[in-house]
C-alpha cells in the first residue's frame, strides 16, 4: 500500500509542470529575452508581453560564463561578479518591469578563451508577477553558443569610437 503510494508521488513535479504549462498557456505569456549590442557592451533585453507588471528576481547562465548587473555602478557590477562565480541570491530583484516595456540587463565583458566555439550557454531568468497569486513565479530560459557572444563582442568593438588622425 505505501509503495503505491510512493509510486504515484513521482508523477506529481511532472503533473504540477504540466499545469503550469497549461496556466501560462491559457491566463499569461512569458518574457522574452534578447541579446543585443550597445557601444559600451552586450545587454540582455528581457520583453515582459504580459499585461501586468513582474518583477525578474534572478538571471543566470550555466555554465556561468556570463554575469549580469542591473546597472553601471561599480557596485553593480561588483554584485555581479560576485553572484557569476557565488551563484545567485534572491534578496534584491535585478529589475522591474511594466507591461509592454523592457528591461536592459548588462552582461559583464568577458572573453570566453578556452572554450569551445560550439559549447552553449543557457541563460535563465526568474520571475515573478507584482500580484502574488497561484503559479505566480516561473522561468524563462534562452540559449546562446560561445561563438555568438563572441561575434557579439566583435559587434561592440565595431560600434566602439575610434580615433581617426588626418
Amino acid at each position: 500500500m505505501i509503495s503505491e503510494w510512493l509510486g504515484l508521488s513521482k508523477l506529481l513535479p511532472g503533473a504540477a509542470s504540466a499545469a503550469k504549462a497549461v496556466y501560462d498557456r491559457v491566463v499569461g505569456k512569458s518574457p522574452r529575452l534578447n541579446f543585443d549590442t550597445t557601444s559600451g557592451g552586450i545587454e540582455l533585453h528581457v520583453f515582459n508581453t504580459r499585461d501586468e507588471t513582474i518583477i525578474v528576481e534572478t538571471v543566470q547562465a550555466s555554465p556561468s560564463l556570463l554575469g549580469f548587473s542591473e546597472g553601471e555602478a561599480l557596485r553593480d557590477v561588483l554584485r555581479a561578479a560576485t553572484h557569476q562565480v557565488n551563484g545567485a541570491n534572491e534578496d534584491r530583484p535585478i529589475a522591474v518591469i511594466s507591461p509592454g516595456e523592457r528591461a536592459e540587463i548588462r552582461i559583464l565583458r568577458t572573453t570566453l578563451q578556452g572554450n569551445q566555439a560550439d559549447q552553449i550557454i543557457r541563460v535563465t531568468a526568474r520571475w515573478r508577477t507584482a500580484r502574488r497569486r497561484p503559479f505566480s513565479r516561473s522561468t524563462v530560459s534562452v540559449s546562446i553558443s560561445v561563438r555568438d557572444i563572441r561575434d557579439l563582442l566583435v559587434e561592440v568593438d565595431r560600434k566602439q569610437p575610434g580615433i581617426v588622425i588626418v
